[in-house]
């Protein structure tokens, strides 16, 4: 979820601990408005559809499936994929409550364990760039586990805000020459890019289109307690992790992160104290 890139593991006494659940309230209902824009950029799920939710999390990307096929007598099946168990758990509960017809396994992205040619549609929502080896080997499983003709939907961020101002407060609240957060992300802003990792996994480039979309989110949290998760996930992600005067200079950079929040495009913060964020992405529909 916040993917460290420090074996250090030392943590700051204030610094929360990453769960789905928090991530999720990170969030918001950012990761289905993700997948609604991404489903959007392709013709209608058919009712007989045999989805694959790679990378499924807590269930955004099937929800958002379920909502456009919007038919429940349609024979659609959806198989969600994750490694982390904890997520599987909810994504299973969710499954049941909303009456899903989908099912949940622990299967890494990179190695799926499926026939070739199972799937008509794989969705694989904010997952490439999480992934090792630029998420090649898993762009290769999900075209092989493809039938003829079937559909993979992948997204990217170009902008996102809460980046900057993590950086900010790092920059501001660490010693000169503290390795920065989050670097080699810009790469999968860039449409060629992308294209290349598609082809290198085995989809031809003229069956690859890239677009770029907004998508705003609403978080259920006010401000601070924002900017407290989103420095949670992301202060410790470096080469060198937590430093131990992270724990006395905490409220500044959460402060700071704060402040910067309020300066990205887009930023509103609702009547009811929650706060909305516009994010930037590429999304990418592949054929086989």
């Amino acid at each position: 979820m916040n993917s460290p890139e420090s074996q250090n593991t030392f943590k700051p006494k204030q610094a929360l601990a990453p769960s789905p659940t928090l991530y999720d309230e990170l969030v918001g209902n950012g990761m289905e408005e993700l997948a609604k824009a991404t489903i959007a950029e392709i013709a209608a799920i058919p009712r007989d559809a045999i989805v694959h939710d790679n990378g499924c999390g807590t269930g955004a990307a099937s929800a958002a499936v379920v909502a456009a096929v919007a038919d429940p007598t349609a024979p659609l099946k959806i198989t969600g994929t994750d490694i982390n168990d904890d997520a599987l758990d909810i994504y299973r509960k969710r499954a049941s409550e909303e009456r899903w017809p989908a099912s949940a396994q622990h299967v890494d992205a990179a190695r799926l364990t499926f026939d070739n040619e199972t799937f008509t549609h794989s969705i694989n929502n904010a997952l490439l760039f999480v992934l090792p080896n630029d998420g090649i080997d898993a762009v290769k499983e999900v075209h092989r586990t493809l039938k003829p003709g079937g559909v993979a939907l992948f997204n990217t961020w170009v902008f996102t805000p809460s980046l900057g101002p993590v950086q900010i407060a790092s920059k501001a609240t660490r010693p000169p020459g503290t390795p920065e957060l989050r670097q080699g992300l810009d790469k999968w802003s860039r449409a060629e890019f992308l294209r290349t990792v598609l082809e290198q996994g085995g989809f031809l480039k003229d069956n690859v289109d890239i677009v770029e979309r907004d998508v705003y989110i609403t978080t259920p949290s006010a401000l601070k307690r924002l900017a407290t998760i989103v420095w949670s996930f992301i202060g410790g992600t470096s080469s060198v992790g937590w430093l131990k005067e992270d724990e006395e200079s905490w409220e500044r950079a959460v402060g700071i992160v704060m402040e910067e929040l309020k300066k990205t495009p887009g930023f509103q913060e609702t009547h009811d104290g929650r706060c909305v964020l516009k994010f930037v992405v590429n999304i990418v529909t592949a054929k086989k």
